[in-house]
Protein backbone atom coordinates (compact mmCIF):
# COMPACT_ATOMS: atom_id res chain seq x y z
CA UNK A 1 0.00 0.00 0.00
CA UNK A 2 1.66 3.51 -0.48
CA UNK A 3 1.48 6.28 2.00
CA UNK A 4 -0.17 8.67 -0.18
CA UNK A 5 -3.66 8.13 -1.72
CA UNK A 6 -5.82 11.28 -3.18
CA UNK A 7 -5.74 13.92 -0.14
CA UNK A 8 -4.93 11.10 2.27
CA UNK A 9 -1.24 10.51 4.22
CA UNK A 10 -1.00 7.41 6.36
CA UNK A 11 1.05 6.36 9.51
CA UNK A 12 2.83 2.93 9.46
CA UNK A 13 0.43 2.35 12.55
CA UNK A 14 -2.39 3.05 9.89
CA UNK A 15 -1.28 1.08 6.95
CA UNK A 16 -0.52 -2.12 9.70
CA UNK A 17 -3.70 -2.07 11.03
CA UNK A 18 -5.35 -1.19 7.58
CA UNK A 19 -3.40 -4.57 6.20
CA UNK A 20 -4.36 -6.54 9.16
CA UNK A 21 -8.28 -5.35 9.80
CA UNK A 22 -8.47 -5.98 5.60
CA UNK A 23 -9.23 -2.15 4.98
CA UNK A 24 -8.73 -1.07 2.05
CA UNK A 25 -7.19 2.63 1.25
CA UNK A 26 -10.31 3.30 -1.16
CA UNK A 27 -12.80 2.61 2.10
CA UNK A 28 -10.51 5.12 4.40
CA UNK A 29 -11.27 7.72 1.15
CA UNK A 30 -14.82 7.26 1.49
CA UNK A 31 -15.04 7.78 4.87
CA UNK A 32 -13.53 10.92 5.62
CA UNK A 33 -15.04 12.55 1.96
CA UNK A 34 -18.82 11.16 2.93
CA UNK A 35 -18.76 10.03 6.52
CA UNK A 36 -22.06 8.71 8.34
CA UNK A 37 -21.06 10.84 11.47
CA UNK A 38 -18.07 12.92 12.55
CA UNK A 39 -16.42 13.45 15.69
CA UNK A 40 -14.09 16.13 17.31
CA UNK A 41 -11.89 14.35 19.58
CA UNK A 42 -10.82 16.52 22.47
CA UNK A 43 -6.65 16.53 20.82
CA UNK A 44 -7.89 18.14 17.66
CA UNK A 45 -8.34 14.69 16.06
CA UNK A 46 -11.27 13.98 13.75
CA UNK A 47 -12.71 10.44 13.87
CA UNK A 48 -15.15 9.75 10.75
CA UNK A 49 -17.75 6.74 10.55
CA UNK A 50 -18.78 5.16 7.74
CA UNK A 51 -20.60 1.99 7.27
CA UNK A 52 -18.82 0.24 4.33
CA UNK A 53 -20.28 -3.46 3.01
CA UNK A 54 -22.10 -3.95 6.40
CA UNK A 55 -19.06 -2.89 8.36
CA UNK A 56 -19.02 0.13 10.92
CA UNK A 57 -15.29 1.68 9.20
CA UNK A 58 -13.74 4.23 12.30
CA UNK A 59 -11.15 6.74 10.83
CA UNK A 60 -9.08 8.99 13.31
CA UNK A 61 -6.81 11.22 11.40
CA UNK A 62 -5.94 15.15 11.53
CA UNK A 63 -5.62 17.41 9.00
CA UNK A 64 -2.64 18.67 7.87
CA UNK A 65 -3.53 22.94 6.70
CA UNK A 66 0.67 22.92 5.35
CA UNK A 67 -0.44 19.92 3.04
CA UNK A 68 -4.03 20.29 2.85
CA UNK A 69 -4.32 16.81 3.44
CA UNK A 70 -5.78 14.13 6.16
CA UNK A 71 -3.19 12.57 7.85
CA UNK A 72 -4.66 8.92 9.31
CA UNK A 73 -3.68 8.01 12.29
CA UNK A 74 -5.63 4.63 12.62
CA UNK A 75 -8.37 2.74 11.43
CA UNK A 76 -10.62 0.17 13.08
CA UNK A 77 -13.96 -2.17 12.46
CA UNK A 78 -16.24 -1.77 15.36
CA UNK A 79 -17.44 -5.21 16.66
CA UNK A 80 -14.22 -7.36 14.93
CA UNK A 81 -11.61 -8.68 16.36
CA UNK A 82 -8.44 -8.62 15.05
CA UNK A 83 -7.27 -11.95 13.43
CA UNK A 84 -4.84 -14.04 15.23
CA UNK A 85 -1.78 -14.19 13.48
CA UNK A 86 -1.07 -17.09 11.35
CA UNK A 87 1.93 -18.20 13.73
CA UNK A 88 0.02 -18.02 16.56
CA UNK A 89 -2.76 -20.05 14.75
CA UNK A 90 0.04 -22.82 14.40
CA UNK A 91 1.13 -22.89 17.86
CA UNK A 92 -2.45 -22.93 19.61
CA UNK A 93 -3.79 -25.61 16.80
CA UNK A 94 -2.49 -28.64 18.90
CA UNK A 95 -4.70 -27.53 22.04
CA UNK A 96 -7.56 -26.89 19.70
CA UNK A 97 -6.89 -30.37 18.33
CA UNK A 98 -7.26 -31.61 22.15
CA UNK A 99 -9.94 -29.85 23.25
CA UNK A 100 -12.20 -30.86 20.24
CA UNK A 101 -12.72 -27.28 18.94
Amino acid sequence: MSRTYKNLIFTDHALERMRLRRISQAMIASAVQAPDAREKEADGDTKFIKTIQRRPVHVVAHYETDEKKWLVKTVWVRGEDDPMPLWKRILLFPLRLLRGR
